[in-house]
């Protein structure tokens, strides 16, 4: 495929628009299935539709849950390798918050990118050392097509897919139509994009600045001190979240508590009884959205301190 903007960026050689960033995931795990890869190693704080895809694939999910915050450590991940004989490695940047990438012989790693364009990595860039690099175009990412996903990698993948055929469907597994025909303007949607990252790190910082000054609150950002996110994610005490709750919505801040349901305990997984490593914390996570309004980032400031 013609090299693009995002592909320079990524330094990748191979770029393949799809519908969507799940059919991105599905599309490369059917590859990875041909080549008789079987087990897949992901995050249990990742959107359910990256579980479906595994599953989509005739692949095997291990979910690992995350000992500290929202990411999995170098050191989870290679154990949860060795142990369980993992293939695959589907490593999400959660929210826009960096997860680590060890390098593991033998082991495919995919890079979701979907929450975290432009992040700031410590010890890496983007799409550097990995096999795969997927992102979603979906209207609610930080690079938005409104629809949409893409793969990326220096591996020739795209004699899989036939695209001489309207429907364009991945050679051998007639299921699901991938390949997306439309022209798109990548030059367009990674300069909206870094306009918003600008925006939303500004405001990470404004919460950094409030928040660090309080000790029952714990920042989730381990590994970097650059805000990129695409949420900002907290934990706050259990005995004080009460009252920080009546805080955040007398301020108007706009937040939602973690996940309802997290991978290890949806239904489909209990069902089909897939390996979790790891126990989930009982601590309450916050994620404060980036589209708070400034003045009343400024009244959570004030509130505050009043109260605490």
């Amino acid at each position: 495929m013609k090299e693009n903007i995002i592909a320079k960026i990524l330094n990748k050689k191979y770029i393949l628009p799809v519908y969507s960033g799940t059919l991105a995931i599905e599309g490369v795990l059917r590859i990875l299935k041909e080549e008789k890869k079987k087990k897949v190693l992901i995050n249990s704080y990742n959107c359910h539709s990256i579980l479906q895809a595994i599953i989509n694939s005739g692949l095997e999910p291990v979910i690992a849950i995350p000992g500290n915050g929202i990411t999995l450590t170098k050191e989870e991940i290679e154990k949860a390798v060795k142990k369980e004989k993992i293939d695959i490695y589907i490593a999400v940047h959660q929210y826009g918050y960096e997860q680590p990438i060890p390098s593991i012989k033998n082991l495919t790693v995919i890079e979701d990118i979907s929450q975290s364009w432009n992040i700031v990595l410590t010890n890496r860039r983007m799409g550097k050392d990995v096999d795969y690099v997927i992102t979603s175009l979906g209207k609610t990412k930080l690079i938005s097509n409104g629809i949409g996903g893409l793969i990326l990698s220096d591996l020739d993948f795209t004699n899989k897919f036939d695209l001489k055929v309207k429907e364009n469907r991945l050679i051998n597994h007639n299921l699901i139509e991938y390949y997306y025909p439309e022209k798109i303007n990548y030059k367009k949607l990674v300069k909206k994009a870094n306009k918003k990252v600008k925006k939303n790190r500004k405001t990470a910082r404004l919460l950094n600045n409030i928040f660090k000054e309080y000790s029952f609150i714990k920042l989730m950002n381990t590994y970097t001190d650059i805000p990129t996110y695409h949420r900002y994610v907290i934990e706050v005490d259990k005995d004080l979240r009460n009252k920080f709750i009546y805080i955040l919505d007398k301020s108007k801040i706009k937040y939602q508590k973690e996940f309802k349901i997290k991978l290890d305990e949806l239904p489909v997984t209990k069902k089909n009884k897939y390996k979790v490593i790891g126990k989930n914390s009982e601590t309450q996570k916050f994620l404060i959205y980036p589209t708070n309004k400034k003045k009343h980032i400024k009244k959570l400031k004030k509130e505050m301190k009043k109260n605490f």
